[in-house]
């Protein structure tokens, strides 16, 4: 059984890792939020609600990713995860949240890259193109 904070904690980290929390992060964030809650079975969340969890949470989890265990914190995160149907569904709403912004970062590429190889996986070739 998993708790809300098991599958929103690897999304808020991807919207976290790169230092910049912008608006099409938190709504891809949200969207997949609700998407997985009802995956696994739980009680979706108004968006207001899954702001207030981010909000309550961040603070945390930025000292945690600047901190000296930050590749513990995410392995930890990670790892609860283990059915197949679990890991490929936490990584593509991870991978959507990273794409959301448009924009490349090397902490976020580093993040899904991990957890590819966390989760047995070849990380998809994907570019990010600027609109003009």
């Amino acid at each position: 059984m998993f708790s809300y904070d098991d599958i929103l904690t690897p999304l808020a980290l991807t919207v976290i890792i790169d230092h910049k929390v912008r608006q099409p992060e938190m709504a891809a964030f949200s969207v997949q939020a609700n998407g997985l809650l009802e995956l696994f079975e739980m009680e979706p969340m108004p968006i207001e609600t899954l702001l207030e969890w981010y909000a309550a949470h961040e603070l945390d989890l930025r000292e945690a990713l600047s901190g000296k265990r930050k590749n513990t914190m995410i392995l930890r995160a990670l790892t609860r995860f283990k059915e197949d149907w679990q890991v490929e569904a936490i990584y593509e709403a991870m991978l959507a949240i990273s794409i959301s912004d448009k924009e490349y970062h090397k902490n976020e590429s580093d993040l899904i890259r991990s957890a590819a190889s966390i989760w047995g996986f070849s990380r998809p070739p994907f570019k990010v193109i600027r609109e003009k």
